[in-house]
């Protein structure tokens, strides 16, 4: 735990560590008319601990700048500060300390401290012929977002539980760690669009793939969503290309798929083959991978 010494002291007892940073920021991965200071906390910690996920580790410790606009009220800060906390007990994260700077937006940056079991995941291992799987399901969060802009909260359930994936998202961290242990191949997080995170991990791993969009599971909360609003985006387009669903994208040998399937089963969470590697093009039914033109993009927009 952080004292208030110029830098923290941690004891490291294992010979690979994992390190990762990210930052949200108002207007950009945030909007302060729908997103309470708590729920910007909690998804500040929460988006770096998938990225730890995603490497088939675990977080331990992580460091916490809170930029502040002059015109904030301290209860804001104060509630950043709660789901900071809120996020740091569930997910079993030392947060050991940070800082505070002026900004003309409210925005929070993590450095974050993990480990893995074994050897870590990366997205260089896909062998052809591995199945391609995603964890839960997709788009959720896109539609959650969605509906929040359509100040339609509160009206159905499927809806709200979108709305509850965007504003506070939970990293699949035992679900990460149970995969590394099956032996997947190569993995990644699905932070900025099915499609995109496909392309950046087969591309990684040099191969192609053939995956079929009708395989890859949708939130059933969009059906709801499409049948509500009418101008609505199509539940597909959301699953490829919403991004922040923050769900495991992995390759793992054909013949331990069941096995995954099973075994992640057992703690609640789904699995779903939806495609293969190749050695060829990247194909996403009969159409070929876009790759970065396709997804969220930091400086581009969405």
């Amino acid at each position: 735990m952080w004292v208030g010494d110029d830098a923290a002291v941690i004891r490291v007892a294992r010979d690979k560590m994992l390190f990762a940073t990210d930052a949200i920021v108002e207007n950009v991965d945030f909007d302060l008319a729908y997103a309470s200071g708590a729920d910007i906390g909690y998804r500040a910690l929460a988006v770096n601990a998938s990225d730890m996920a995603a490497m088939g580790g675990f977080p331990f410790h992580a460091v916490v700048t809170v930029g502040l606009r002059p015109d904030m009220e301290l209860a804001t800060f104060a509630s950043v500060l709660d789901g900071l906390a809120d996020a740091a007990t569930e997910m079993r994260i030392a947060v050991v300390g940070g800082d505070i700077s002026r900004a003309s937006e409210l925005w929070v940056s993590v450095a974050m401290t993990g480990a893995t079991d074994g050897d870590p995941v990366l997205r260089t291992g896909a062998r052809v012929g591995d199945a391609i799987c995603v964890t839960g399901s997709l788009g959720g969060s896109a539609g959650g977002l969605f509906a929040l802009q359509k100040e339609i909260r509160g009206r159905d359930h499927a809806i709200d539980e979108m709305i509850r994936r965007h504003l506070r998202p939970r990293p699949r961290i035992k679900e990460g760690l149970r995969l590394a242990s099956l032996g997947a191949t190569s993995m990644i997080d699905v932070s900025d669009g099915f499609a995109l995170d496909l392309w950046r991990l087969l591309t990684a791993s040099q191969v192609g793939c053939i995956v079929e969009p009708a395989t890859i599971p949708r939130d059933p909360g969009l059906e709801e969503l499409e049948m509500m609003v009418a101008d609505s985006p199509a539940p597909l387009d959301l699953a490829l290309a919403g991004g922040e669903d923050f769900e495991l994208l992995f390759t793992i040998h054909r013949d331990r798929y069941q096995e995954a399937k099973m075994i992640l089963g057992e703690i609640g969470c789904p699995v779903t083959a939806v495609g293969e590697v190749t050695p060829g093009e990247k194909r996403l039914g009969d159409t070929p991978l876009q790759g970065e033109d396709q997804g969220w993009d930091h400086l581009r927009g969405r």
